[in-house]
């Protein structure tokens, strides 16, 4: 027979302490015995988690964290740590997610920044610089470094440049795993691929060890199979980020190597001896201190380009360049200036057969995370730095930028666009007139190179499909949300996201006392035929709204805002606010005239009260002739209200074409005319009233 809790307790106590003890607290006893247990438990895993994460060891010190939180630790600073570690694996999409849930709770400089930093790069910049903002009050943080992140943002608003010419699509080689760093090597591409299968090891990221691959380059594509790039090359730990001299005599490759402490990046060098890469050799410029990678060599093969986080830089890392030595070793580095390094991180430099610098950076004005740019030589300097753009940018990290050597209008680069950001991917870049689009859809997953390395086993390289450019659509739903009547925002309004075509919730979202709402849009929806169902409400406060909206529409939305009509006190402005005024091509009808008869005898009588009048139209014909016929219609109303005496002042039409629909009659759904016509209507919604 089992012992009961009470008889463990009398076991283990002695029989003088227990003739002091009640009965029933015998089981309070065993209550706190457990409590004490499971803090116990807390502490060990904290203790752990903390460790971990000052090593920067953020995947193990995660797990930690949850661990701890999953027996009962729901402290603030705990909570933190775990959003930290998400925004340190680049997992943004759960970084923003705890910051959003606590917003109320941040003091931490760096939370400050993070969370910010998220906004950035779901495009939110209003909402970004609004952190930012808060950030410059909090201890530790250097303002100077505030208003470069706030510069970019308003930067990245006012200058949405897109390239239509431009198409940026996964390669067809999708690494099973992680994978980046793409180099030519004569009818090949070479790069970092991380091995998948088997009882591999991980690093602190939670990601797989790179090696090099290779795969054929035939007529600008990349072809199917990949093989080991060199068994001489082949590395315990981290090995990539290539570049060979012209005649492929020479590589140099970045390699993470153990040093007491810790481990550092540095670059190696091999040469061909006709069969394989031999001799290998560690670059003189090559610290403990520091660490040097990413090498790029220059055209006339006299310049080794890297970058290097070494002492009296500008601060992050800078990217350096060294004259290439006889024996394939490098002089002194010096650095290619302060037009191109910042107070930010430059990285993968990569230089064109002009003798333009390609790299990334976070410290220019940019979309947000990492940014490729050029910059010209001119007269031996680099100067003239320009952001690439979209869709070679995008607002997570972008980076490793490379030209093919035989068609400059081609090239390829990495990024971790798609997903939440803790992985990487290697894109292709193509004239748009040359770029082929199945449809299909597939998600990479690479991140860049980790720095705490173990072994692994060997296995293969997977080869999948490529997916759609997802540069092109919006990254979220971020708008405001205001009250038709005064146009004051509006706090607590619910959001609800489906898909237009199967009813499914996409997304949630509740606005702020801003009125700002900001909900990210998930990859999968992402595509030319997207529409969303969008319904809008705050309880009886506010008439609920429901529009049915177009992918590609949802930036305009953005930039607009949305409103919401509120339930007035007074009768008389519910009773107004809820006029339809049906018309026929663009003239309002004679029932509608009826209509327009009762607002015009009210707004003469209240002549303080400002209206608009709304035009919506069906779903049906062309969508921008629509916008058209809808804005007519509202100004044949404001028209016949003036006929009657109202005074223009009183009222505004605006056209909103096909956006709000009253039913289900969205493009694509078979309904009957009786059923269109209901949405060809002009609303009159309670504006303001005038001093």
């Amino acid at each position: 027979m089992k012992n009961s809790p009470d008889d463990i307790i009398q076991m283990l106590l002695p029989k003088y302490i227990l003739a002091m003890i009640p009965n029933f607290r015998i089981s309070a006893i065993v209550g706190l015995m457990l409590v004490a247990q499971l803090v116990s438990a807390q502490r060990t895993e904290l203790r752990r988690a903390e460790n971990l994460y000052e090593n920067r060891d953020f995947y193990q010190a995660l797990e930690y964290f949850n661990a701890a939180v999953e027996k009962g630790d729901n402290s603030i600073d705990t909570k933190f740590k775990i959003a930290r570690c998400y925004f340190n694996l680049k997992d943004n999409q759960a970084a923003f997610d705890i910051y959003q849930n606590a917003e109320s709770d941040i003091t931490d400089g760096e939370d400050f920044i993070n969370y910010a930093s998220c906004y950035q790069q779901l495009g939110a910049y209003e909402l970004a610089i609004e952190w930012y903002e808060k950030a410059k009050d909090a201890e530790g943080v250097n303002p100077l470094d505030i208003n470069e992140f706030i510069k970019a943002c308003k930067w990245a608003s006012e200058n949405p440049i897109y390239n239509p010419d431009v198409r940026v699509n996964p390669a067809d080689l999708l690494i099973g795993g992680q994978s980046f760093g793409i180099q030519f090597y004569k009818d090949e591409v070479v790069y970092s691929a991380e091995k998948t299968g088997g009882s591999k090891k991980l690093d602190n990221t939670g990601k797989g060890f790179l090696n090099l691959f290779s795969s054929k380059y035939v007529d600008g594509e990349i072809q199917e199979g990949s093989t080991s790039f060199s068994s001489n090359l082949e590395y315990d730990f981290h090995v990539g980020a290539t570049a060979f001299t012209s005649d492929f005599k020479r590589i140099y490759y970045t390699k993470v190597v153990k040093i007491k402490g810790g481990s550092r990046i540095k670059i190696f060098t091999s040469e061909h001896n006709g069969k394989d890469w031999v001799n290998e050799k560690e670059l003189s410029a090559n610290s403990d201190d520091y660490d040097i990678g990413y090498p790029a060599v220059s055209p006339d093969d006299k310049y080794l380009f890297f970058t290097s986080s070494q002492r009296g830089g500008f601060g992050g890392q800078d990217i350096y360049k060294a004259k290439i030595k006889a024996n394939g070793d490098v002089d002194r580095p010096e650095s290619v200036g302060n037009e191109v390094n910042t107070f930010g991180n430059e990285k993968w430099p990569y230089i064109s057969k002009e003798g333009d610098l390609y790299f990334a950076s976070d410290g220019h004005l940019g979309f947000g995370g990492l940014d490729i740019f050029k910059a010209e030589l001119v007269n031996g300097k680099y100067t003239n730095v320009t952001n690439m753009g979209q869709p070679i940018n995008s607002g997570k990290d972008d980076f490793g930028f490379v030209l093919d050597p035989n068609d400059s209008r081609k090239g390829f680069l990495s990024t971790n666009r798609i997903g939440t950001g803790s992985t990487d991917g290697i894109f292709m870049m193509l004239p748009t007139n040359e770029m082929e689009d199945d449809g299909e859809e597939s998600i990479p997953v690479f991140d860049e190179m980790a720095v705490e390395p173990e072994p692994i086993e060997e296995t293969t390289v997977i080869v999948a499909p490529p997916v759609n450019d997802l540069s092109m659509y919006p990254v979220a739903f971020s708008t405001t949300l205001t009250s038709t009547f005064k146009g004051t925002p509006i706090d607590g309004a619910q959001v609800v996201i489906k898909d237009a075509n199967t009813g499914d919730i996409v997304a949630t979202g509740t606005s702020d006392a801003s009125g700002k709402v900001l909900i990210p849009i998930p990859d999968e929806y992402k595509n030319d035929s997207q529409e969303f169902e969008i319904e809008l409400s705050k309880g009886d406060d506010y008439n609920a709204k429901r529009m049915i909206v177009h992918i590609m529409e949802i930036e305009d939305i953005n930039n607009n805002g949305l409103s919401l009509t509120p339930i007035f006190e007074e009768a008389s402005l519910n009773e107004i606010g809820k006029f339809v005024i049906p018309y026929d091509g663009d003239e309002v009808t004679e029932e509608g005239k009826v209509i327009l008869d009762k607002l015009a005898a009210f707004l003469l009588q209240n002549p303080n009260v400002v209206v608009k009048l709304n035009g919506h139209t069906e779903a049906k014909g062309n969508k921008y002739k629509n916008l058209d016929i809808s804005q007519s219609a509202a100004e044949s109303a404001e028209k016949y209200l003036m006929m009657k005496g109202v005074n223009d002042e009183n009222m505004i039409p605006r056209g909103y074409g096909e956006r709000y629909l009253l039913n289900k009659c969205k493009r694509g759904v078979y309904c009957e005319q009786s059923e269109h016509i209901k949405n060809r209507r002009i609303e009159v919604v309670v504006w303001k009233r005038l001093n």
